[in-house]
């Protein structure tokens, strides 16, 4: 890695279990200038309703169980300075541990953020699960653009839930895919890809620590690449790929009947 890091924005929502540990690995090949919660409507935290009708109570409740261990253990994180869990229990935490700025918003595309993104100039805007679609005005502001890690292997499961959509359809292989981000969901050229066995697989939580810990390892590899300039481009051809959206509560039974699961 060379010793002029770029200086990157991080993009992403609220998350407790797999996303700061990889805002941990991108700091440390990467200057951090800001860490980005976009808290949207389309944001998963947001979607409970949705959570209870594809998933049922006792699924969510087991879920809520463990978000407040979680939060106990992000309490406990604090007060021994990070030397337990190392700031891994929220996005906020992995912001305070790296001594790095975080900022919460409610739209990627407000103009007022893209001023401040502008004047902030960064090398790069890394996207980690932001759920929202990044607009041009936005996406032309960094050198060298923006990349998301999306827990697929693109072109396929393009879209929304792919954990879900994964164990739905029984597929044996999974992964993820860092690619440039363009107008349109989950397209542009990509950069890094790998697979994982996620056979072993009967929740959607167990497949997305798989998926995501591979994404936050392509996310680094695509870093290294870029500050290097030595980044191989593919197209992502979307034409031949697969594309799902949220689940209808029919599909949600179904997924249900086959012994798939939540958490």
């Amino acid at each position: 890695m060379p010793d002029n890091k770029l200086r990157v924005i991080v993009m992403t929502q609220a998350d407790r279990f797999f996303i700061p540990k990889n805002i941990d690995r991108a700091a440390e090949v990467c200057e951090v200038l800001e860490i980005v919660e976009v808290n949207c409507k389309s944001a998963l935290e947001n979607r409970l309703s949705d959570y209870l009708k594809w998933f049922g109570p006792l699924q969510c409740a087991k879920m809520g169980v463990v978000t407040v261990g979680r939060e106990a253990e992000r309490i406990m994180d604090r007060l021994a300075g990070y030397r337990l869990f190392h700031g891994h229990c929220s996005v906020a935490d992995a912001a305070r541990k790296n001594g790095v700025p975080h900022r919460v918003i409610t739209d990627s595309n407000d103009p007022a953020f893209v001023r401040h993104v502008r004047e902030l100039a960064p090398d790069l805007i890394i996207s980690y699960s932001a759920p929202q679609i990044i607009k041009p005005e936005l996406l032309s502001v960094p050198k060298y653009g923006v990349i998301n890690v999306h827990g697929a292997l693109l072109p396929d499961y393009r879209g929304c839930l792919p954990s879900f959509w994964y164990l739905y359809n029984d597929e044996k292989l999974g992964g993820a895919t860092v690619h440039f981000m363009s107008a349109k969901l989950d397209d542009g050229d990509i950069l890094e890809q790998g697979s994982v066995d996620i056979s072993d697989c009967r929740s959607m939580f167990r497949l997305m620590k798989k998926t995501k810990a591979l994404g936050g390892e392509l996310m680094v590899r695509a870093l290294e690449d870029i500050a290097a300039g030595t980044v191989e481009r593919r197209r992502n051809e979307t034409e031949k790929g697969s594309y799902f959206t949220w689940p209808t509560v029919e599909q949600a039974r179904e997924f249900r009947r086959k012994g798939k699961r939540l958490i």
